[in-house]
This record gives C-alpha cells, structure tokens and sequence, in this order.
C-alpha cells in the first residue's frame, strides 16, 4: 500500500497543473497528452543517436552526425517538456524555469537550424553530386553555425532574463504577462513613462529574432531545397526513360 500511494502521489506531481490552473479534465488530458507525445519523442532521439553511435562509419559520415545533433537537440527539449511542472513556480522557481526556458531555447533553435544543414548537404549530394570528401570539409559551417546559434540565443535570453512562465512552460515571455514593454512606450502604444516589467521586457520581440523569424526562414529554405531535389530527380527519371 505505501509502494501504491507513493506512485500515486509521484504521478500526480508529474501530471498536475501548475501555474496554468489546468483543474479542469479538458486541460489534465492535453498537459497528459502532451507527455506522453514528449516521451514518445525523447525515446525516439535516443534510439536513432544509438543507432549512429554503434558504427564507425555513421559516426564519420556528414548526415549521421547532423542527425545525431538533432536527435540530442531533441532529447533536451522533448525531456524539459514531459517534466514542464516541476520546472515551472510553484513547483519549480526561477533558477528552475531559467534551466527550463535555457533548454527549450537551444534545443529548438539548434534543432531547426541542423534541419537546414541537413536540407542543404541532401541537396549538394543528391543535385549537385558532391562526394563525401568535398562535403566533409564544410562539417565545421554545417555543426557549429547551427548550435552557435542555439547556444548564442539561449544565452542572451537568460542574461536579458527573458525565461518566464510562458503559458505551459517557461521561454521567452514577459512577466507578468500583460506588462508594458518599453517598445510599447516608445511607439505610443500606452501612456506610461517606463516600462512596468519585472523580467523579460521586449520579450515578444526576441520571441520573433531568435525563434519565429529562423523559423519561418526555415521552413521556406526546406520547401525550396525539397522542391529542387524533386525537380532534380523528375529530369533523372525522364533521362533514364529515353
């Protein structure tokens, strides 16, 4: 019986509401849900970086690093999202969320920046014909660019103290939420005369630099690089049909 109830009591820490109130079973659902969806994730990073870790010949070759890369990324994130409670007030406090919000920002942004990486040697390999020896020597641009980047915007943010709860987990948010931020103020968009927030003022604006902007970049260069190689390998096919 107390094996039961301390498992109960751990999976009611692990799947309680915390700062967002979630009491209601529509939101218990979604935050379980979101958990499980986490879980399924992480494993799935782990089992595809053992994969490139046990031969020698994936953990020298360009695209099994990439893919390593993301699947760490992955892992960070998908492993700050299942415990989001315990990181988040009242359960956590702010050095908790800063992990938290730390985590989240370098493993997204890293990991999107990798997905080009990925596009871009897919593309010189399958288009252009680049062989492994050529494209070896660009391994420095496609790893380090990438993680610098997530690194770089990861570690602004916590000196700018821009990690705060941000719904159902902490990143880059303004706290309180509905504070003025200084940008406001200067565009006319209230009367006050300074900003009223405690942390994370002009936070909706590196929300856009440092991870919706990439984002959006992203995803065009991906579309482009993918609608290239189709082209790409539709001429091969009518080649090879003559």
């Amino acid at each position: 019986c107390n094996q039961t109830s301390s498992n109960s009591n751990f999976l009611y820490l692990l799947f309680s509401p915390s700062t967002l109130n979630m009491s209601d079973p529509y939101n218990l659902a979604r935050s379980i849900l979101q958990k499980i969806a986490c879980t399924l994730s992480a494993t799935g990073s782990l089992m595809i970086a053992s994969q490139v870790l046990q031969k020698k010949k994936n953990r020298v070759k360009l695209q099994q690093i990439i893919l390593l890369a993301i699947s760490i990324c992955d892992f960070l994130s998908s492993a700050a999202w299942i415990f989001t409670d315990f990181f988040m007030p009242p359960k956590g406090n702010q050095q908790s969320c800063d992990a938290q919000g730390f985590l989240l920002q370098f493993g997204n942004s890293s990991n999107m920046m990798l997905m080009v990486s990925l596009q871009v040697q897919y593309i010189l390999v399958i288009k252009y014909g680049w062989s492994d020896r050529k494209i070896n020597k660009l391994k420095p641009y496609f790893l380090i660019l990438p993680l610098g980047f997530g690194a770089l915007t990861a570690t602004v943010s916590l000196v700018l103290k821009l990690f705060n709860p941000a719904y159902w987990d902490c990143w880059l948010m303004p706290y309180p939420a509905d504070c003025t931020s200084t940008y406001e103020i200067k565009h006319g968009m209230s009367d006050l005369e300074e900003s009223n927030c405690v942390r994370g003022d002009n936070a909706f604006i590196f929300q856009w630099a440092f991870f919706f902007a990439p984002l959006w970049a992203h995803a065009i260069v991906c579309f482009v690089v993918m609608y290239k190689m189709t082209k790409s390998v539709e001429e091969a096919e009518k080649k090879t049909a003559r």
